[in-house]
């Protein structure tokens, strides 16, 4: 049994005004051929997951590519260099394959595809034809298609957010695969929409209110003896029809794939508003924050903003926290990381302990705060920002952060880089540059909830801000033409 595998995904926000290049899809590069086994084999990502499986099996598994990222709409000429790599892997290796595991994200889009887990599910059946089995891996944020089912015999998702069971997910997908295969399996495929966005501010399953939608969803799964079943929370951030939650259901022919769904979607919308969300400011989140500090008991406190979330395709050079730190002028308080490649640059060409001026961030756009003018910012360290990840999501895996620098500007610290790798994920980006988190009252980081893996265990409180921004949790700042309406909880008297 051969079968060939890869992954290839991105988490596009449509509102970004960023170009998606395929330097900015791949800004630490990307993984192709023999290579794609040796870097995640064991890893906690979902070529882990169907490597360990396939291995198991003792299947020939042939790699293809590995890259999933978040950004801004992917361009045609990277989607056509990124697809017309991993299909010419595949038609290279067409003699004795028996199937095909992908490894994809769900909220895809680009010039051209709006549903780009469809337009490469039908790139890839051009090459292998209609009959070869293909089996999914997916984010728990992707915006299901009819088309993905269609295209596909079998989707499997996430179901934890943070994302810490992406293994699982390319496990599941590809045992299903080598099952089919065998003829030991003939699962069908269900989705259900349902007409409402989930709010990743409220998302975190490991907290409630979430944590009790994910563990009913397993439990029917169990008692009903499904393959799997996923309440995809969905990706409010791309503009496209297919954007909102959904329940997939798989599950062998004849089991009420299709019953269990609408039974699910319909638990789902009942309990709905558990999981409406409280929109704080800078000004009340530092606030908030420095409540919670006061409180007995020892640890820093964490502010994510959510809004600027580059793991949402959001441009990770926003300052509307950053200025109501200075504003304040907030002491023990650090900020990191900020991309801005040009105050990096001049930070390294300064030198540890020289000092820098000018436009701080907001450079991208005027959505996410207009730039910071400092003067004289001390450099208190430099690095060149590769790390490895500590992540439960990521943890060993490599990142760069490019040319990094820790500024003091009065009593906060802020970690500028010249790459943006994704959101931050641990206290890496920090370390790169010898700040040690513990040191710090008050921690503000971009990101919406995969931070959280990391830093929950060890914060003492996380208080979230959702200041305007592409990745607010305040839908009505955000102009769609796209999506079907009415929708949850932009239109509130939405009927299911």
């Amino acid at each position: 049994m051969k079968i060939i595998f890869g992954v290839l995904g991105n988490e596009t926000n449509t509102f970004s005004s960023d170009i998606g290049t395929f330097e900015r899809w791949a800004p630490n590069g990307w993984t192709t051929g023999p290579e794609v086994i040796t870097r995640y084999r064991g890893s906690p990502e979902y070529a882990g997951g169907m490597i360990r499986a396939a291995e198991e099996e003792g299947v020939e598994l042939i790699p293809t590519v590995a890259l999933h990222s978040a950004g801004p709409l992917i361009t045609k000429k990277a989607l056509d260099y990124a697809m017309g790599t991993m299909c010419g892997m595949i038609r290279d290796n067409l003699d004795g394959l028996s199937g095909v595991c992908l490894g994809l994200h769900g909220a895809g889009a680009a010039e051209g595809a709006d549903d780009l887990e469809a337009y490469t599910l039908e790139k890839v059946r051009e090459v292998v034809g209609n009959d070869m089995p293909i089996t999914v891996s997916l984010d728990l944020h992707g915006n299901i298609s009819e088309d993905m089912v269609r295209l596909s015999n079998g989707l499997f998702g996430i179901k934890q957010y943070p994302h810490i069971d992406m293994a699982e997910a390319g496990y599941l997908a590809m045992k299903t695969l080598i099952r089919i295969i065998r003829g030991e399996s003939r699962p069908e495929t269900a989705l259900v929409h349902i007409p409402m966005f989930t709010n990743c501010c409220n998302a975190c399953t490991f907290n409630e209110p979430m944590k009790a939608f994910t563990e009913h969803v397993a439990q029917y799964a169990k008692e009903h003896n499904l393959i799997d079943a996923t309440y995809f929370h969905g990706f409010p951030y791309a503009d496209v029809e297919c954007a909102g939650a959904s329940v997939v259901v798989v599950a062998e022919q004849g089991a009420g794939a299709q019953q269990a769904a609408g039974e699910l979607a319909r638990w789902i919308w009942d309990h709905r508003h558990a999981l409406d969300v409280e929109c704080l400011s800078p000004e009340q989140a530092l606030t908030r924050a420095l409540e919670e500090l006061a409180k007995p008991g020892e640890g820093f406190v964490v502010i994510n903003e959510a809004s600027d979330n580059p793991g949402g395709g959001c441009p990770c050079d926003g300052t509307w926290m950053l200025r109501e730190l200075l504003r304040r002028d907030q002491p023990r308080s650090i900020l990191g990381f900020l991309y801005d490649p040009e105050m990096a640059e001049k930070a390294h060409k300064a030198g540890v302990g020289g000092t820098v001026s000018g436009l701080l961030g907001g450079k991208t756009d005027n959505i996410h705060g207009a730039p910071v003018e400092v003067e004289n910012a001390e450099v208190c360290a430099l690095s060149d920002g590769k790390a490895v990840y500590v992540s439960p999501m990521s943890k060993g895996q490599p990142v760069c952060y490019g040319k990094t620098a820790r500024l003091r500007i009065g009593q906060v610290e802020v970690v500028v880089t010249s790459i943006l790798p994704g959101q931050t994920l641990d206290d890496r980006p920090f370390l790169v540059t010898g700040a040690d988190i513990r040191d710090y009252d008050i921690v503000c980081i971009k990101s919406t909830t995969h931070f959280r893996a990391y830093f929950q265990p060890r914060a003492k409180a996380i208080v979230t801000t959702n200041p305007p921004g592409i990745h607010t949790a305040d839908y009505s700042l955000l102009t769609y033409h796209k999506i079907r309406r009415p929708m949850y909880p932009l239109d509130p008297e939405t009927t299911f």
